[in-house]
């Protein structure tokens, strides 16, 4: 797998702040001093206690937020977790699932000064992201995705990071299911290409795409919509690797998420991520 730091250990220009505590609710003055009967204990019906009569447990507590590091940092984990539920909404065809997550990344209020080299980067950034607001098709939302690579990838190069490192694909075999974890590694690869940006990366996300065969099952499955999209995927393959140009490259990636969620929407795969 490959070593993706990301935006994390990418240029750290960014700083947030977490919401403040809701403030406590006041005692209401006009309440009377005079002492009132407690009211009758409420009675936990039977499935709510076990055996030896313990109260039912409650709920875990949610995940505690990662505070770790600047607030620049901390904000580089924010913006890497947006861009992936943004990716993977596209790829599995949900395009109001990226909503949310766009507007967080299209608000760049919280960035303060910033060196004025960085200042088209985040223009860019924050324009790719707000075209989600303006209720995109999946060839738009796959381009808007694939603009907002490019624009982290021109932030990163100025920064000299991240540093990515590219190891083996995983093994495929004539099980659909390595079929598809292959075809989602590669798929990263070109991703990692996009945005580090790396040429290794890129090229051993082509080469992975390129021998791997598209799983004749799943076309089975999806019928002819699947076929359509497994056709224009077949049809990108042969290209990938001479596509050296950020531009160049932004525009096959579009092009692949949208064959992606074309074959996902006809078999219902992008509902197994």
């Amino acid at each position: 797998m490959v070593s993706r730091p990301a935006l994390l250990t990418a240029l750290v220009f960014v700083g947030c702040g977490g919401p403040s505590a809701p403030a406590a609710t006041a005692p209401d003055p006009t309440a009377s001093a005079q002492p009132t009967a407690a009211p009758p204990a409420p009675v936990a019906p039977p499935e709510a206690a076990d055996a030896g009569g313990a109260e039912a447990k409650a709920d875990p507590p949610a995940p505690k937020e990662d505070t770790s590091g600047t607030p620049r940092e901390r904000l580089m984990r924010s913006h890497f977790k947006e861009v992936n539920a943004l990716r993977k909404a596209v790829i599995d065809g949900a395009m109001s699932a990226t909503i949310g997550p766009a507007e967080t990344l299209g608000n760049t209020q919280a960035l303060g000064t910033i060196p004025p080299k960085w200042q088209p980067s985040l223009d860019a950034l924050s324009a790719a992201a707000k075209r989600f607001g303006q209720s995109p098709d999946l060839p738009a939302a796959s381009a808007a995705i694939a603009d907002i690579g490019v624009a982290c990838g021109s932030c990163h190069k100025t920064g000299g990071g991240p540093k990515i490192q590219v190891d083996a694909p995983p093994a495929v075999d004539k099980t659909v299911a390595s079929q598809m974890k292959r075809h989602a590694w590669a798929t990263e690869r070109m991703w990692d290409g996009l945005y580090g940006p790396s040429d290794a990366a890129w090229k051993a996300g082509a080469d992975a795409l390129s021998a791997d065969p598209f799983p004749k099952e799943v076309l089975a499955k999806g019928g002819v919509h699947a076929r359509s999209a497994a056709a224009r995927f077949t049809g990108l393959v042969p290209t990938m690797s001479s596509k050296k140009s950020p531009e160049d490259r932004a525009k096959l990636y579009a092009e692949l998420l949208e064959t992606c969620s074309a074959c996902h929407l006809a078999t219902g795969g992008g509902k197994k991520k």
